[in-house]
């Protein structure tokens, strides 16, 4: 069953075109990669489908529902969230603020504590709930990031370059981690990393100067 529909997505930025007529659908429990070289419009293609951006053309649907041109926040109640290259944690709060705040967000249907008890340990956080964000490393900033998302019991998590920065040894781990949370939701990854598509994705979208070139399995 399909849960994201593309159709016709198209961006320009100061008349040039960083998306020419997109098509697209990722189905329930797939892990959808994407990849292709800088400057290809991966990140615009989050960007407008996660509702940081608006598309100049075309339509997309998730879980039978029009989104087109709602706001992130707005997407997030439906199930539909991502992350970032650059990780985004509030550097200032401890690991458990970040995590109160994130579950504000849907308090009505938010994770019991029992279930973040369960998150929290499957992403080796336990230990750092007292901590400041910002004296955490980059990999327990991308795990805190990654769990922020999952408290909003997400039906699609779009990860973009989920490793980018983490050393080899921290690579493995997070592949380890992301082949686990196939189990938790659907996935659409971008990465340069080809050991990370290769090993996650079930089907790989490449996109050439905003246009859709391929769509098929990993090789």
């Amino acid at each position: 069953m399909k849960l994201l529909d593309v159709n016709g997505l198209s961006k320009s930025f100061g008349g040039v075109a960083a998306l020419r007529q997109v098509e697209g659908h990722s189905v329930v429990g797939e892990t959808l990669g994407m990849i292709g070289p800088n400057g290809s419009g991966k990140t615009t293609f989050v960007n407008i489908v996660s509702g940081h951006v608006r598309p100049d053309a075309g339509s997309l649907t998730f879980d039978g529902v029009d989104i087109t041109g709602k706001n992130p926040h707005q997407l997030a109640a439906i199930g539909l969230c991502r992350t970032y290259q650059a990780v985004r944690v509030f550097s200032s709060l401890s690991t458990q603020q970040n995590i109160d705040n994130a579950r504000l967000l849907l308090s009505h249907r938010g994770l019991d504590q029992a279930e973040l008890s369960e998150l929290l340990e499957w992403l080796k956080l336990d230990h750092v709930l007292n901590k400041g964000a910002g004296s955490l490393t980059l990999f327990e900033q991308r795990r805190l990031e990654l769990l922020m998302r999952l408290v909003l019991k997400p039906k699609l998590i779009m990860l973009d370059e989920p490793v980018g920065g983490l050393a080899v040894t921290e690579v493995i781990e997070m592949i380890h981690l992301l082949k686990q949370l196939k189990s938790r939701c659907s996935i659409f990854v971008i990465e340069h990393t080809m050991r990370v598509i290769k090993e996650l994705a079930d089907r790989v979208m490449v996109l050439i100067a905003g246009e859709k070139v391929a769509d098929g399995p990993p090789l």
